[in-house]
């Protein structure tokens, strides 16, 4: 009888061993794939030559369309369908991101002081404000990654000045469905759009 019980308990215990166990593994192993985070710089090619005493006082504001205010990088099928790719993300919500890839840009140029928030009347500024209506990959037929786009629309106001309609847009074509490929494809698009952006301000 002793025997029996002690059998038993053995028994427990090892089962109770291992559910725990498995348990505790199940705490450092997840099946979720690894994410990982990819950087966009701002465009650098750019001329210089303005001292800084000429700087002009911007405010800039960047919004997105439903959809694009996130920090995945996304797909648009032909059908219309808008889903992430697995384990990739931006590193900040698309709007965050890209203003500040925008802002240091038109720092760059040497002609503007960019700054936060709206500005004042008679602050002698600008103000910018633009929304993202496309940042995305273009998937084909066979789900796979065709190119990606990227348009920015919006507008200028200088108290010196009328407003200025903003409008630019790229895309660029991609033969490979490798992430860093991709992610150099968006940012030769938002290398474009940023010299047509200063071309017309």
């Amino acid at each position: 009888m002793n025997m029996k019980f002690s059998n038993k308990f053995i028994v427990v215990c090892m089962l109770t061993a291992t559910c725990v166990l498995a348990a505790c593994s199940g705490l450092t192993q997840s099946d979720k794939p690894v994410t990982t985070t990819w950087w966009l710089k701002p465009f650098d090619d750019v001329a210089k030559g303005v001292t800084t005493e000429l700087l002009v006082p911007l405010a800039l504001t960047v919004t997105a369309v439903p959809g694009l205010d996130t920090d995945q990088i996304l797909t648009l099928s032909g059908d219309g369908e808008l889903k992430p790719y697995a384990g990739a993300r931006w590193a900040d919500d698309l709007p965050e991101l890209a203003a500040s890839l925008i802002g240091r840009t038109l720092e760059t140029s040497g002609r503007f002081d960019v700054l936060p928030g709206r500005l004042s009347r008679g602050d002698g500024g600008c103000d910018l404000q633009l929304e993202l209506r496309e940042f995305f990959a273009d998937l084909g037929p066979q789900g796979r990654t065709t190119g990606v786009r990227v348009a920015i629309h919006g507008r200028l106001q200088c108290e010196s000045a009328g407003p200025l309609i903003i409008r630019s847009s790229a895309s660029v074509a991609v033969a490979d469905d490798r992430m860093r490929i991709i992610v150099a494809a968006f940012q030769q698009a938002m290398d474009h759009v940023m010299r047509d952006m200063l071309n017309e301000i």
